[in-house]
């Protein structure tokens, strides 16, 4: 039946274009869907009865997002086309929570959390869609409502394996919060932007306040974690697990694993992330996003790794573009109220990382190899320019040698 989640299933979930963003089962009026797990791998599928509204499809960010439309709506203008193309951005702020409880448990200078914390208790926001782990399978991950600064701070720190973050929105107004932050990677925000563009469901589109997106170069599959579970660490059941994390111990944090034994493992970031979970098991749909900094956010955060920022500590710095009026209200109030500390940033230097390698330029040429062959891939109504950079540009200040350090 067209307009109902058979469409969503035939044109994106079958594809392979589903992103597991969470946005679908998050605005079903009937709360009809749900996940599946394949290949330790979420799925949306249909565990209720579908009222054919469409609304899933519509909002879906797998098949199409019209960055142009989108960006005009957002922002009320539509960019033109530059290198390095960052998206919109009214300022550029390296930064880092001011509690260093709160940096130290952050992935990189917990500027989001701290950001969130201040949202709460200012009463901008009254919760937050966040990445977690679940409780009962703790090497899995889920989406959570954090509604307070230890719900927060437990969710802190990155997760690189699909956590459908937008599957809470309905849940989160059924429970009485009005006014609501998400922080996702662009898929979600993508998500999120499409829900508000076409006004379904009008009381969500309302209810989300704040946007927080992510630098993104990949969401890997778990299937990669399993591996270096097994094999490098020796974990042969996962339910031997205790906690996981993918940023643990001191920054820039490690892949450590608690074992309910009390055994606790470790394995070195840059030998799990660049050796293995980047090389070998970055997602498909991943690998034909060309969105690397969550370009329409309220703010956007990721990892800061210059290495004059973070001389002479251990602690990590947030890279933050500021890109529309309420994330600049965030921001400042979080400053002149005490809760982060910031300093200039030079946007173009986030341009040298791999990351924007991956989605600007690698992820951006596949689309063409793709489209040309007739394989299923994401309309963006966008040519990404994916033309390497002048060796100036493309080193200076900060090299790849620095990234990877």
């Amino acid at each position: 039946m067209k307009g109902s989640f058979t469409e969503l299933q035939n044109r994106v979930i079958q594809r392979g274009l589903c992103t597991a963003c969470g946005t679908c089962a998050g605005v079903c009026p009937a709360g009809a869907i749900g996940w599946a797990y394949v290949d330790e791998e979420p799925l949306p599928e249909l565990t209720g009865e579908c009222a054919g509204c469409n609304i899933c499809t519509t909002v879906c960010p797998g098949e199409e997002v019209n960055l142009p439309a989108l960006e005009q709506f957002v922002f009320g203008r539509v960019r033109e086309e530059q290198i390095p193309d960052l998206g919109f951005y009214r300022e550029a702020r390296a930064g880092w929570a001011t509690d260093r409880v709160t940096r130290q448990l952050g992935a990189s200078g917990g500027l989001v959390t701290a950001l969130l914390i201040y949202a709460l208790e200012k009463g901008i926001i009254d919760g937050a869609l966040v990445a977690g782990f679940r409780q009962d399978l703790p090497w899995r991950t889920e989406a959570r409502l954090a509604v307070n600064r230890e719900q927060l701070l437990a969710a802190a720190r990155s997760k690189y394996a699909c956590v459908p973050v937008n599957t809470l929105l309905n849940r989160a107004l059924e429970q009485g919060y009005r006014r609501l932050a998400v922080v996702g990677l662009p898929c979600h925000i993508h998500g999120l932007r499409k829900m508000q563009f076409y006004g379904q469901p009008a009381s969500l589109t309302r209810g989300v306040v704040l946007m927080v997106g992510l630098f993104c170069a990949s969401q890997f599959y778990f299937e990669g974690t399993r591996h270096l579970l097994v094999e490098r660490l020796g974990v042969d059941r996962l339910e031997d697990i205790a906690s996981l994390s993918y940023r643990g111990g001191d920054w820039p944090g490690h892949l450590v694993v608690e074992l309910k034994d009390g055994r606790r493992l470790l394995l070195d970031r840059h030998e799990y992330m660049y050796h293995h979970l980047m090389p070998a098991f970055k997602r498909d749909r991943c690998e034909m996003c060309v969105d690397w900094a969550a370009e329409l956010a309220d703010l956007s955060v990721g990892d800061y790794w210059d290495p004059q920022v973070r001389a002479g500590h251990a602690l990590g710095t947030s890279s933050c573009l500021v890109r529309s009026p309420a994330g600049e209200e965030l921001l400042d109030g979080a400053v002149k109220n005490g809760y982060v500390e910031t300093i200039p940033l030079e946007a173009a230097r986030l341009a040298a990382g791999i990351g924007y390698e991956l989605k600007k330029h690698a992820a951006a040429f596949r689309l063409r190899q793709r489209r040309r062959f007739g394989w299923p891939v994401p309309e963006y109504h966008r040519q990404t320019n994916y033309t390497p950079f002048a060796r100036e540009l493309h080193l200076a200040p900060e090299t790849k040698s620095d990234v990877e350090k």
